[in-house]
């Protein structure tokens, strides 16, 4: 007797393919060797936030989702099948079966009948191979059949796969065929014959433009008008300009180098040497993996590790690749994290078509549309179609989500599904920001990495009118202390008043014209005369008038890595690594221990996108440099220690001298003429040298100056 391929497939033998084709997983059933009509998950609706998943077999396609046994009642999936002839049906629904399942799940059938509801235990292994019978159902065949799964009021993990519709022949074979333990290579063949090629990886493209004006520092004060007022003093310069181009204070060999420098032109010199050192692009690596990081879900089992993408940033920011070039390749990414890390953003929000709608227009756009996402936007003017004309350019990309090895997710392309708005039958189309200016729209079809590609494509344009814009409102805030929108995640019309909007696209063409060079708008930002004025001065009690916009720089925390990385400089403290736990019986996934630079970002770091009215200092942070063991093992001034103040006191015997280098090296700056002698004072008084230089240094690491960028 011949085997058939729908059973050999049902037995669920690794499914391989040659040259090049796509690859299924040895626990997947294949969807279209199956009998009757499936709807795989990857067609399914969803209502809520459900999580993919490949821990446990068998699994119908490329995986499963699963309700991660949270947020009961607030999560539904939904199939829609239309079947071929009117009739008598049966419903069968496949999951993965397991300890942690529910057993009562609530099932609701749309039939010819009325609506008719069931219940499935989970806990129950499925007995026709991956398949469990809900029901016989009446169907027509002008009427689409519809099985919801919901989560309401169950006791333990809900699981969503594949939905079948059979006949009763069909089920009778289907019985037969499971009692039959029939060979799977045919199954193997069946897959290897039917995989897709696999879809190439598209290729960036740089749109010309010609006829934008390129800035100059002067040219930029010119527009901004501000009243005369003299630049900051040199120490102070230095500091902030290497806090914002590097993300740490200047060392002390570089600071009074500058300070001996006596040429005219040493500022602009010093911008440049900061631009061209490693420490530019491990800076703003690190910033914009913030931003990306700080609003992305950690899946079940999965901790997210951000290395690869920060060295990835880095290698682009310092190489001068430009801005929409990075973008480009962040939304079009595939393969594995650890192997290229641009599909960070997208594999980290574990390729949810409805976080990566709202994340992707936040992020590199400055439009918020996440309010549109299940009804039209209540204060402005965008509909519902907004938000999913953007998560339809998602709908094909899926995230294979590992356990414990965020490195291992992998990327990939589903051969087919396509995205609708809640509550409508047809399907929809992908269109960028549909309904607000400059919004493209696509045919249903296009495969997951054309789909991509154009939204990429029309996202980076030089004519988008967002693109560039949001990136300088940005980098213009972090420099500057404010954007000329706040927040700086919002152009948008649900954003706040524009503060001098024409330099803002000034700045904009500017940036468009250098092709979107960020070294350069970071250059003709930190060579102005209004980068370089003093701070504003405290708003409490001040009866002066509002001052000009940007009329003073203020002062802004500095985020967890700048913080870190200006405590190597200060006092050479060490990233710690401790050593990973080892799994045992009661914790078979430990938690990565937290090396020291984790602890500094957990203390110290922040979602950039934030306005700074919602950061605040915490007793988290003051106890973390009061307390951490690592830290307080350099404030050690005893000879055998080797600390860098161990060895500022055994080469400078001059107190004097030695309390300005440890200014100098933690603070940026000199003591001033009273801070001078309250110290000798102390270093007299306490008879111990050693001792008082401790207490100095612990107390220039506590104080709020040297977690403030100004």
């Amino acid at each position: 007797m011949l085997v058939s391929p729908r059973m050999a497939t049902l037995l669920l033998v690794a499914c391989f393919t040659l040259g090049g084709r796509a690859q299924l997983s040895a626990q997947s059933i294949d969807p279209a060797a199956l009998r009757g009509v499936v709807v795989d998950d990857t067609e399914a609706h969803f209502e809520g936030a459900w999580k993919s998943s490949t821990h446990v077999g068998p699994y119908v396609a490329s995986g499963y989702q699963h309700d991660e046994n949270a947020a009961k009642g607030e999560k539904s999936a939904r199939f829609n099948a239309t079947l071929p002839a009117d009739g008598e049906y049966h419903v069968l629904l496949s999951y993965t079966t397991g300890g942690s399942r529910a057993t009562n799940v609530p099932i609701t059938i749309e039939t010819a009948d009325g609506p008719k509801t069931a219940t499935l235990n989970q806990r129950q292994a499925p007995p026709l191979a991956g398949f469990a019978l809900v029901g016989v159902y009446r169907f027509t065949a002008n009427q689409e059949a519809v099985v919801t799964i919901s989560n309401i009021d169950t006791d333990g993990h809900v699981i969503v796969d594949a939905a079948q519709f059979v006949t009763a022949d069909e089920f009778q074979q289907l019985e037969q065929d499971a009692k039959q333990k029939k060979p799977a290579k045919v199954a193997a063949k069946k897959k290897e014959e039917a995989a897709p090629p696999e879809e190439p990886a598209p290729v960036f493209t740089r749109k010309p433009v010609e006829g934008l004006p390129q800035l100059t520092a002067a040219q930029l004060d010119t527009m901004l008008a501000l009243p005369a007022q003299d630049t900051i003093d040199e120490e102070t310069f230095l500091r902030r300009v290497t806090q914002d181009i590097a993300g740490r204070q200047p060392t002390v060999d570089e600071l009074e180098t500058f300070l001996a420098d006596a040429s005219a032109d040493k500022r602009t010199a010093a911008i440049e040497r900061l631009l061209t050192s490693p420490d530019y692009g491990r800076n703003w690596g690190n910033y914009w993996s913030d931003v990306v990081g700080s609003r992305q879900q950690e899946p079940e089992l999965t901790f997210h590790d951000y290395r690869p993408f920060k060295g990835w940033l880095a290698e682009q920011l310092n190489s001068g690749r430009g801005w929409d070039e990075i973008t480009f390749h962040m939304l079009t990414a595939k393969g594995k994290v650890g192997q290229n890390p641009a599909g960070t953003f997208i594999a980290f929000h574990q390729a949810d078509p409805a976080r990566l709608a709202g994340e992707t227009s936040r992020v590199f756009l400055s439009v918020k549309i996440h309010c549109a996402e299940c009804h039209d936007h209540p204060f402005v003017d965008m509909p519902t179609e907004t938000f999913h004309g953007m998560a339809a350019f998602f709908v094909r990309a899926q995230a294979k989500i590992p356990w414990n090895d965020s490195s291992e997710i992998e990327l990939v392309s589903k051969p087919k599904g396509e995205h609708k708005v809640p509550g409508q039958k047809e399907d929809m189309k992908p269109i960028a920001l549909r309904g607000m200016d400059g919004g493209a729209e696509y045919d249903l079809g296009l495969a997951d990495m054309p789909r991509r590609a154009a939204l990429a494509t029309w996202l980076v344009d030089p004519h988008n009118p967002f693109f560039a814009r949001s990136y300088v409102n940005r980098i213009w805030a972090r420099l500057m202390g404010r954007g000329f929108y706040e927040p700086v995640d919002d152009l948008g019309e649900t954003g706040g008043s524009p503060v001098l909007p024409e330099v803002h696209d000034a700045l904009a063409a500017h940036f468009v014209a250098t092709g979107f060079d960020h070294k350069e708008l970071v250059r003709v930002i930190a060579n102005t005369a209004a980068y370089q004025r003093p701070l504003a001065p405290s708003e409490e009690g001040s009866e002066s008038a509002e001052p000009a916009p940007f009329a003073m720089a203020k002062t802004k925390m500095l985020r967890g890595d700048e913080v870190f990385d200006s405590l190597v400089t200060a006092i050479g403290l060490p990233n710690v690594q401790p050593e990973k736990t080892k799994p045992t019986d009661a914790v078979r996934f430990p938690i990565p221990p937290k090396s020291t630079r984790d602890l500094v970002n957990e203390a110290f770091g922040y979602d950039p996108s934030f306005e700074d009215d919602l950061l605040v200092r915490s007793m988290k942070q003051a106890m973390f440099l009061m307390n951490n063991t690592q830290l307080q093992k350099q404030v050690d001034a005893r000879p055998e220690s080797d600390t860098h103040l161990a060895k500022l006191l055994t080469a400078e015997s001059d107190n004097e001298r030695a309390v300005v280098k440890l200014y100098r090296g933690v603070l940026g700056r000199s003591p001033t003429e009273k801070e001078q002698q309250l110290l000798l004072g102390h270093i007299h008084k306490v008879n111990d040298r050693g001792a008082a230089f401790e207490d100095i240094l612990w107390s220039l690491l506590n104080s709020a100056e040297f977690t403030t960028r100004h």
